[in-house]
């Protein structure tokens, strides 16, 4: 005794996986875009703490003087790049870095997903 599945069944299964699949880029849609608007909110402050603590440190001072005494800069150079690395702000240039890349990464995956998006609503299944 064969019992056989209704004739519309495939349909349905194919037109629920079509339903999923959207529901997912959307998702991904919705996610990413929450992750570009705090990573924004997060960007200026880390930006503004940056610029200060660069001022703050006096790496803009002894950077410029690669441009102004280079030939001391050239004879000192040893530590001349000491003096660079100890008054740069690393833990500033960390989180303004760590912001950007989420920010940027985040922009990425929300183009990705858009195009999906939009993809997925032209296709019409039965």
């Amino acid at each position: 005794m064969d019992i056989e599945p209704p004739k519309e069944l495939f349909g349905k299964i194919l037109k629920r996986i079509h339903r999923e699949e959207r529901l997912l880029v959307f998702r991904k849609v919705v996610i990413f875009s929450v992750m570009i608007t705090g990573s924004l909110v997060g960007f200026v402050p880390s930006l503004k703490m940056l610029l200060a603590d660069f001022r703050q440190s006096g790496f803009i001072n002894f950077f410029s003087l690669i441009f102004s005494d280079f030939t001391v800069v050239r004879t000192y150079w040893q530590s001349f790049a000491m003096i660079l690395l100890e008054t740069l702000p690393a833990l500033s240039l960390v989180l303004f870095l760590g912001v950007l890349l989420i920010l940027l990464q985040s922009i990425k995956s929300l183009t990705k997903n858009y195009y999906e998006y939009k993809q997925y609503f032209r296709i019409k299944i039965i």
